[in-house]
């Protein structure tokens, strides 16, 4: 029996980028836009909101708001313009970064000063001036 070949990760990434980058529509000024031109105006569409005229079943048209949804204006404020760092609270019961890296530099001197052994000079005698 054959086993099975494993996934790569970054197939599924490949596969997309292909797919995204296939014809999708025409516009009318003969314009042709990928689907991934399609998904990022959807995309923006959901982050900014928008307004549709849309006829029901018994031919009434009516107006329907669809409100900016806040998720799709992270996503595209976020591949825009970096995504911010999150920033690090220090606990009061632990140490400070900077007193860390003291605290390891002191660490390590005290750890190199063991292995180093330093043999005394001979004493050395001043003799009388005579």
């Amino acid at each position: 029996m054959k086993k099975p070949k494993r996934y790569n990760t970054k197939q599924l990434s490949n596969h997309l980028r292909e797919l995204a980058a296939e014809a999708e529509t025409v516009l009318d000024d003969g314009t042709c836009l990928t689907k991934g031109e399609v998904l990022a105006r959807l995309l923006f569409a959901k982050a900014i909101g928008s307004t549709d005229e849309v006829t029901d079943d018994e031919g009434n048209r009516k107006t329907v708001v669809n409100p900016p949804e806040r998720w799709a204006a992270e996503l595209v404020f976020d591949r825009l313009e970096g995504r911010v760092p999150q920033a690090i609270t220090e606990d009061e019961t632990r140490l400070k970064v900077a007193d860390r890296v003291t605290e390891l530099n002191k660490n390590r001197i005290n750890a190199l000063s063991k292995k180093v052994t330093v043999t005394p000079a001979p004493p050395t005698f001043k003799r009388d001036a005579q």
